[in-house]
């Protein structure tokens, strides 16, 4: 009972003046005051210089890549496997070159029986797919494995 009568002064006080009930409230709060500052900075306080960021991370090293892969490809006609070698990064196979990147992303260009072909897309760890477009207009898929 105590406590209720307690709580319906401290309202009418508040009710009866709220700018000066504010003022006491972050007064005894310590709010504007030295006892808050491990929570915000001092406005008289220097800033403290930026953190430097960090460099330039280096170049993934992309002959994981390296090594035997068979290449199968379909969706169009004449599509088939093909094998191919991987090193440092660049594709070597018959009627075509490329290149597969640190992280992965691999693009292509081929040419044969009178077409050529554009290739793109991921490897990763010991398989890859993708996508290839034709000169005759024909779009198809393409996965890979390393051998």
């Amino acid at each position: 009972m105590w406590l209720r009568a307690a709580l319906l002064c401290g309202l009418l006080g508040i009710l009866s003046d709220p700018a000066d009930a504010i003022t006491k409230l972050r007064t005894a709060a310590g709010i504007g005051d030295d006892r808050l500052s491990f929570l915000s900075e001092r406005r008289d306080e220097a800033k403290r210089p930026a953190e430097e960021t960090p460099g330039p991370v280096p170049p993934e090293d992309n002959r994981n890549f390296d090594g035997k892969w068979i290449f199968t490809s379909a969706g169009c006609p004449h599509t088939g496997s093909l094998p191919a070698m991987i090193v440092d990064g660049r594709i070597i196979i018959k009627g075509g070159s490329g290149q597969v990147d640190p992280d992965g992303t691999l693009r292509s260009v081929g040419a044969g029986g009178g077409m050529t072909l554009t290739a793109v897309g991921r490897l990763l760890g010991n398989t890859g797919s993708g996508t290839f477009n034709r000169s005759d207009g024909c779009i198809g898929t393409w996965i890979a494995i390393k051998r």
